[in-house]
């Protein structure tokens, strides 16, 4: 019987269907991985942003309900709460005061909280309007320019019968 020997060509059995990943395929899977990334952490500083900004105006409605109450407590010195209360003006060391029942005591407590929460560049204006029993504030403070430069304050109102 004779012996008859195979001779194999071109390597290992069935090689060429299992090559390997090209150089430029991982290239790009690596830059389509890279710019998915990138997306995300844009997408998770547009969030903190929202969050702050949305945390800010929660802010500026506690403090205009604050002094709201303050004015409902002292209807009838109502309109010595009248003013532009500026929060540059005013320390923020310790802005509880006990006992604060002036609107001189009161306001000044707004103006240091108002400071110590939304910046110093924060101003508040206060107007009561007796004859017709209404009282509406005005709060200014810098939250916009996160956004854009040249952009104003961003502006919170409330207004209220008493």
């Amino acid at each position: 019987m004779p012996m008859t020997v195979k001779v194999r060509r071109g390597g290992i059995p069935g090689a060429r269907g299992q090559r390997g990943f090209s150089m430029i395929e991982v290239l790009i899977a690596v830059l389509v991985i890279g710019l998915g990334l990138l997306g995300l952490a844009m997408l998770q500083t547009t969030n903190l942003r929202l969050a702050q900004s949305s945390n800010q105006r929660t802010i500026a409605t506690n403090l205009s309900n604050d002094l709201l109450d303050d004015i409902r407590t002292n209807r009838l010195l109502a309109t010595k709460y009248t003013g532009t209360y500026k929060a540059s003006t005013v320390s923020a060391t310790n802005c509880t005061k006990i006992g604060a029942m002036t609107p001189k005591d009161q306001t000044d407590e707004f103006t240091c909280k108002m400071k110590q929460t939304l910046g110093a560049s924060a101003v508040a204006v206060v107007q009561v309007n007796t004859s017709t029993g209404r009282v509406s504030i005005q709060l200014d403070w810098d939250d916009a320019k996160r956004w854009k430069a040249l952009e104003g304050a961003t502006s919170f109102s409330m207004e209220t019968a008493l």
